[in-house]
Formats: structure tokens, C-alpha cells, sequence
């Protein structure tokens, strides 16, 4: 393995800021950020990072720093850090973030000790962002991944940083500001939470990129949109299909209000009242408790709790095992999915797809071509999707052949090499940027 000085001088030092040659990847020393990684997981996207982790280790040293939420559970790998303090929005979040920064800025030093040649941030929202901080002014070439909303307040809404920008406040949260620019002053932290950063972004939807305005002091080196891909795409493509004798619908995510399960819970409701249709609802995914029990008593109230399975939490395999018996997949979002990977997953499944026309859902799938798409938060209008592809089979099956074929763009061999390549042109733009500086 090369130096990482070596590495630097070849992508950021070559005469003239010339680029490496693009087929080739020189073995890289790469410092991975994220708020989560996996075992410990809440959803696709730490997953989509353990997967792009686990590809550039083969030709590649990678050090992954993340938070300590659930370290308990999660292996000691020695290229794990879980070092980074998990911090929860809320005023007990606030109230940590000062100390867990101080800690953060540490844990990013110890991590810099290991001489990346670049910093691959995956994600940023609940650790605190000192740690982003320290990297970005560390002079280490800087790459985003970016799969979420978050990236449009970076450092400015950090619990910590926002508090050291000038502000109207309260009496008491001025007193509080002014506790934490007072901390700030320590040598250790002096931090600048609006100093220019240069970074290389990457991400997972156009529909993302129209969404989130970049922070006003990020220049980007370069940018891309590369959409997301199910780590288990295989798995979904080879089920083998046998519709249950009634008909089901399976809602396959997490059980939380921003994810739409109570439009799915109403639209089967209608289905079997206004279409005369005995559906079936299976409900697949990890439960907020106390979501789950209110979604719970809405079934009971429209008299479908019968019609109701929850399955809870599944393996990749048990949930293709869901699909392969349902007549319908139902994706009723609330939220800007900035692109939601239970689309791809459901359409190599062959399994018809009813969605919210929200965020990034139709940049994957289009509507009327490889889905029927309804307005976020309308239980009618998804009935009335679902009563479509229930009793219109032709062009029920003709949206599904399309649906697959569309979704083999979206597979993991191609998309591990995009991102490697990503990573190594943010790497010679880094350098080309350098070197345009010092002319």
C-alpha cells in the first residue's frame, strides 16, 4: 500500500493538474463518515454504505468513524470507530452537543493521525458536526455522499455551531450562546462554522439535488447524481412469484408517520368498502411504538384489524418472501423520499407498484409507465390506484415487465464502480484545484 503523501502527489500533483488516467484506481487511504453503520442501521442508506465500504476495501485501506448508538451490538472491527456521540434533536440533544463536540474534534484528529488521502462524509445529521468540521479545514480533499435532506444546513444547524453564529435569542438562549462561543474559545475548538469548505458532492437523486439549496460557503469541485441501488437487488430480482389467493397488499418500510402507513391502512380500507375488493394489508418493517399502536387502533376503528398482518422487522430474504406472494406494493411516502430504494426492490420483485408522487419516486419509477402514482396523503386516489392494478391485468403486467426493465439501471455492480470512481476524480480534482491555486 503507498504512502498516502505518494498517493496525493500522483492524483492532486500530476503537471499542469492533469487527471489520472480513468480507468485506473491507485490504492487509496479513504476516511469514511457517517452517522450510523451497520449492524447498526434504520435504513437503506447505511446499508448502500457498508456496501460501497466493503467494495473499496478490496483495493483500498478504509477507516470508517460513526456514532456510538448501539455500539454494544456491533462487532469490533479495528477499521470501525464508534466514537461520535449520537445526538437526538431535541433539547437533551442540545444540551449534550457542546461536550460531544469537544469529544467529536478528538475522535476527527485521532482519525487525520491515520493520513487519509480523502474524506468520504456519507452522513452528518445526528453527530455533531465538529467532527465534518475538523476534516473540511484539515486540507484533506473532501467528498459528499449525499442520500438526505440534511446537507442543506451543514454546520449552520448544527446543535452545537448554530449557537456560535450571530442570532436573535431569547434571554436564556442567548445566555446559552454565549456559554458555548466561551467554550469555543478553547484552542482545542476554535471552530468556523461558516469558513469556506471545498468539497466533491455525489448524489443519490436529481430530485435531491433540486431540493436542497448547498450551504451559502460550499464550493463544489465537482458533482454528480448517483442514484441509489438496493445492496440486496439480486436477492428481490430471483424471487419467484405466487400471488396468495386473496388479494394482498404489502407496505414495506419503517412504521412512522412520515412513511404513510395510515394512507396505506385507509386505502385498504376503501378498497374493501367503496371497490368491494377483500383485500389484504401486510405491513413489513421496524415499528416507532408508539406509531405502530396508533396505527393499530385505526385499523380497528375501519373495521379491517382482521385484514391486517404485521409482520414486524424482516432479513432481506423474508421480506422478498412477502413479495413474492403479493398482488401489490404500496409506497405512500408523506415526506420528499429523496429516493426511496423499496421502488427497485419491489419492481425486480415483479411486483406492481402503487407510490406517492413525491420527491425522488418518480424520477425512478414514472407514472402510468412503471407505477400508478397519487397525491402524497390521498388514501382515495391510492384505492383507486390499487383497484386498477387489481382488475386491469394486461396493463397491470405491461407496467411490471417495464418497471423491471427500468430497474435494471439501478443494480450494485455498476454502481460500486461509480462510486469508486467518484472517489478517485474528487481526489484529482482536489489536486487539480491545489494546483490551479498556486498558478
Amino acid at each position: 500500500m503507498e504512502a498516502a503523501a505518494s498517493v496525493r502527489e500522483r492524483c492532486g500533483g500530476l503537471k499542469g493538474g492533469a487527471r489520472p488516467i480513468a480507468d485506473t484506481f491507485w490504492p487509496m487511504r479513504i476516511l469514511v463518515v457517517s452517522t450510523l453503520y451497520p449492524p447498526v442501521a434504520l435504513g437503506g442508506y447505511e446499508v448502500e454504505c457498508a456496501g460501497v465500504v466493503e467494495r473499496l476495501r478490496e483495493q483500498h485501506e478504509v477507516l470508517v468513524l460513526t456514532s456510538d448508538r448501539d455500539r454494544s451490538s456491533a462487532p469490533g472491527e479495528e477499521w470501525v470507530r464508534r466514537e461520535l456521540e449520537f445526538l437526538t434533536p431535541d433539547a437533551r440533544g442540545a444540551l449534550r452537543a457542546p461536550r460531544a463536540s469537544l469529544r467529536a474534534v478528538r475522535a476527527a484528529r485521532r482519525a487525520l493521525e491515520w493520513k487519509p488521502d480523502i474524506v468520504y462524509a456519507w452522513n452528518g445529521s445526528s453527530i455533531p458536526q465538529s467532527s465534518l468540521r475538523v476534516l473540511s479545514d484539515s486540507g484533506v480533499p473532501l467528498a459528499f455522499r449525499v442520500c438526505e435532506h440534511w446537507f442543506g444546513a451543514l454546520f449552520l444547524g448544527d446543535q452545537f455551531m448554530r449557537e456560535l453564529l450571530p442570532a436573535r435569542r431569547s434571554p436564556g438562549r442567548a445566555l446559552w450562546a454565549a456559554g458555548c462561543r466561551a467554550m469555543n474559545a478553547l484552542p482545542s475548538l476554535r471552530l468556523h462554522p461558516a469558513a469556506p469548505v471545498r468539497a466533491a458532492v455525489s448524489w443519490n437523486s436529481q430530485a435531491l439535488r433540486a431540493m436542497v439549496t448547498l450551504p451559502p460557503f460550499l464550493q463544489t469541485t465537482i458533482e454528480r447524481v448517483g442514484h441509489s441501488v438496493p445492496r440486496y437487488g439480486d436477492l428481490y430480482a430471483k424471487v419467484v412469484r405466487s400471488p396468495a389467493p386473496d388479494p394482498e397488499i404489502v407496505f414495506l418500510g419503517r412504521v412512522t408517520p412520515y412513511k404513510g402507513v395510515k394512507v396505506a391502512i385507509e386505502a385498504v380500507a376503501m378498497l374493501r368498502s367503496e371497490h368491494d375488493i377483500p383485500a389484504r394489508l401486510v405491513v413489513v418493517g421496524p415499528e416507532d411504538s408508539p406509531h405502530g399502536a396508533e396505527m393499530r387502533r385505526l385499523a380497528e376503528r375501519l373495521g379491517i384489524s382482521a385484514a391486517v398482518s404485521w409482520r414486524g422487522q424482516l432479513t432481506p430474504e423474508q421480506a422478498a418472501g412477502e413479495l413474492a406472494h403479493a398482488h401489490a406494493l404500496i409506497v405512500p411516502s408523506l415526506w420528499q423520499e429523496p429516493f426511496p430504494l423499496v421502488t427497485i426492490e419491489g419492481a425486480l420483485a415483479r411486483v406492481p407498484l402503487v407510490a406517492s408522487d413525491v420527491g425522488g419516486i418518480g424520477e425512478g419509477m414514472h407514472d402510468e409507465e412503471h407505477a400508478l402514482l397519487f397525491a402524497p396523503g390521498d388514501a382515495r386516489a391510492a384505492a383507486a390506484a390499487l383497484a386498477r392494478v387489481l382488475r386491469e391485468r394486461e396493463p397491470t403486467a405491461a407496467r411490471v415487465q417495464r418497471a423491471r426493465a427500468r430497474a435494471q439501471e439501478f443494480r450494485l455492480g455498476p454502481y460500486l464502480e461509480e462510486q469508486e470512481r467518484f472517489l478517485a476524480d474528487a481526489l484529482a480534482a482536489a489536486g487539480q484545484a491545489r494546483a490551479t491555486a498556486i498558478k
